[in-house]
C-alpha cells in the first residue's frame, strides 16, 4: 500500500445536447468526486513537491500514478500515469469510500506508534452542489499500537479501498477495458542547483526567465509547456539544465485537469 494519497469530489461533462428547439444545453462542469493525496511527513522538498494525487472526476475519469517498478538509473524524468473512464462507477466508488469511513471527518482513526510519516488526505463529493468532505489520516498503512482493535481494522479497510481504486479494481470499475496512459501537457517545476550527472546531458534552459532556487513551485508558460512536452522523450532523471552560469536539476510535477497552477496543488 502506498503512503501517498488523498480524496475530493467535483462535477460532470454532460456534453452539448440539443432538443427540438435546437437550443444547446450548457454542459455541467466536471468536478472532482474523489481525491487521494499524500501530504506532510518528514521528507525532502523535492519529494514532497512531486507527489501527485489519485483523482476520480465526476465524468468517470480516474487518473493515478504508476508505482516505480525498477531501480534502474537513470530512470524517467517524470512518472507514468494511467487513466480509465467509467461514468457509472463514480457513485459506486464514492459510496464505497463512505462505507469505510472516508467521508466522515469526525471518525477517529487512532494514532500508530510511528513518527515522521505523511498524512493521507481523502476528499469526496457526491453531487455537484453537495458538500465536500475532507479526511486526513496519519500514517495510513501502519496500525501498530492503534487501539482499540476496531480502529486498526478501520485503517486496514481504508487502505484496502485506496489500493483497489488505484488498481482500477473490477470490484469498483466494471468495464473490461484496460487503463490507458494519461499524458499531461501542463507542468510546474522546482529548480535545484546541482552538478552535472555523467548519465545525462546538460541542456540550455529554454525558459523566458533564468532558473533560480525558490524552494517552492514555479509555473510554466504556454510556450515553455510546449517546449518541455516536445523535449520529454529525450530526458531522464539525470538530465540537467544550464542557466545563469549554473547547472540545475528540475523536479517536474504535472497539473491535473482540475488544477490551474501552483496555488491549486495539495502537497
Amino acid at each position: 500500500m502506498k503512503l501517498i494519497k488523498a480524496v475530493a469530489l467535483v462535477g460532470v461533462f454532460s456534453g452539448l445536447a440539443f432538443q427540438g428547439s435546437a437550443q444547446a444545453i450548457t454542459p455541467s462542469p466536471k468536478y472532482v468526486s474523489l481525491l487521494i493525496q499524500e501530504t506532510g511527513g518528514y521528507t525532502t522538498m523535492e519529494w514532497a513537491f512531486e507527489r501527485t494525487p489519485t483523482v476520480l472526476y465526476s465524468d468517470g475519469q480516474l487518473i493515478t500514478r504508476v508505482p516505480v517498478q525498477t531501480l534502474q538509473y537513470p530512470g524517467p524524468i517524470v512518472a507514468t500515469f494511467l487513466q480509465k473512464r467509467e461514468p457509472a462507477a463514480v457513485q459506486r466508488i464514492v459510496a464505497a469510500a463512505a462505507k469505510v469511513n472516508l467521508a466522515d471527518p469526525k471518525f477517529d482513526w487512532g494514532i500508530p506508534q510511528v513518527t515522521d510519516l505523511p498524512n493521507t488526505m481523502v476528499l469526496t463529493q457526491s453531487s455537484p452542489r453537495g458538500p465536500q468532505t475532507r479526511v486526513s489520516i496519519y500514517a495510513l498503512g501502519w496500525h501498530y499500537g492503534v487501539s482499540p482493535k476496531s480502529k486498526a481494522t478501520a485503517r486496514k479497510e481504508a487502505s484496502a479501498f485506496i489500493d483497489k481504486v488505484e488498481a482500477f479494481s473490477s470490484e469498483l470499475m466494471w468495464t473490461r477495458s484496460r487503463p490507458t496512459v494519461w499524458t499531461p501537457t501542463k507542468w510546474v517545476y522546482m529548480a535545484t542547483e546541482t552538478a552535472k550527472d555523467n548519465y545525462g546531458q546538460v541542456r540550455k534552459w529554454f525558459g523566458a526567465k533564468p532558473l533560480q532556487f525558490t524552494g517552492t513551485c514555479t509555473e510554466m508558460s504556454v510556450t515553455e509547456n510546449r517546449t518541455l512536452n516536445a523535449m520529454l522523450p529525450k530526458l531522464n532523471s539525470a538530465s540537467r539544465f544550464s542557466s545563469n552560469g549554473k547547472i540545475w536539476r528540475l523536479t517536474l510535477r504535472p497539473l491535473f485537469p482540475h488544477e490551474s497552477g501552483c496555488r491549486s496543488i495539495l502537497n
